[in-house]
């Protein structure tokens, strides 16, 4: 059995195979016949373990979402192809860290985010390493406020590139993810803040040159910008580093060869 995006679900069913959808899990299911209906999943005992266990993982699987559809187009490229099956384990596992019967755990980011810290969205070429440089992450007034300090580095001495690389770009984005409670009532899982759920800040530097002469140092402060920020949420900050070639005209993106981790999570 395999989880399909929604467009993967919309494709033809390879023969010998069945798709359906479960209430709480993202995307669609594509298994082979002869195994359980969905009928069976959702009324029979036998598969109430399998039932809790989807209850939980359908929540995981929306902060995975939540968190890569937070991301801009540049940093979305970065990802290798099973990020999100990745991503989406490690939410998960989140609910282990709290008390309650299997399928009504409480998920919290807000407490147990930063289980996430340094998770790599490109194993290939970790953030850590293809980046070098030294930089300063400081917490801000606010608790979805982040100040970034950049001191001058020479690129060409700093970073792990791909070959033809002429270009860098430093992004950065704190993506605010809720906390989610099981309801009794609703039978269903919630979230705990839902008007800022999936709500980011960003820092995009300029496309600046690879040379062999320092930078100038860069400073920003990413937030969300919000009056009051309740309790709740999660804060991720997310990092990327992205190369370029210059090629007739255009500036083309060497993703296989750019970094993107999950900093920090306050």
């Amino acid at each position: 059995m395999k989880i399909e995006s929604e467009s993967a679900g919309r494709q033809n069913v390879p023969e010998g195979y069945r798709a359906y959808k479960l209430k709480g899990v993202e995307g669609t299911i594509i298994a082979k016949k002869g195994g359980p209906k969905p009928a069976d999943i959702k009324t029979k005992s036998s598969y109430s373990t399998l039932r809790k266990n989807q209850q939980e993982f359908g929540v995981a699987s929306m902060l995975s979402k939540t968190l890569r559809d937070s991301l801009s187009e540049g940093m979305s490229q970065i990802c290798e192809t099973y990020v999100s099956g990745r991503l989406t384990a490690q939410f998960r596992n989140l609910a282990k860290f709290e008390e309650g019967p299997l399928g009504t755990r409480p998920i919290y980011p807000s407490r147990h985010g930063h289980k996430l810290n340094g998770f790599e969205f490109n194993t290939n070429s970790p953030h850590e390493k293809v980046f070098g440089a030294k930089y300063f992450i400081k917490r801000g007034s606010r608790k979805d406020q982040v100040i970034l300090h950049f001191p001058a580095f020479v690129p060409e001495d700093t970073f792990v590139m791909p070959d033809g690389t002429t270009n860098f770009k430093i992004t950065a984005r704190v993506v605010a993810l809720s906390d989610y409670q099981y309801d009794k009532n609703l039978n269903k899982y919630e979230a705990v803040c839902p008007d800022l759920h999936g709500k980011f800040g960003e820092f995009s530097s300029a496309m600046l040159p690879v040379l062999k002469m320092p930078t100038e140092p860069m400073t920003a402060m990413v937030s969300l910008n919000e009056n009051e920020v309740p309790d709740g949420l999660g804060f991720f900050l997310v990092l990327a580093v992205s190369f370029f070639r210059y090629q007739n005209g255009e500036f083309i993106h060497l993703n296989k060869g750019s970094g993107m981790t999950i900093k920090q999570v306050y």
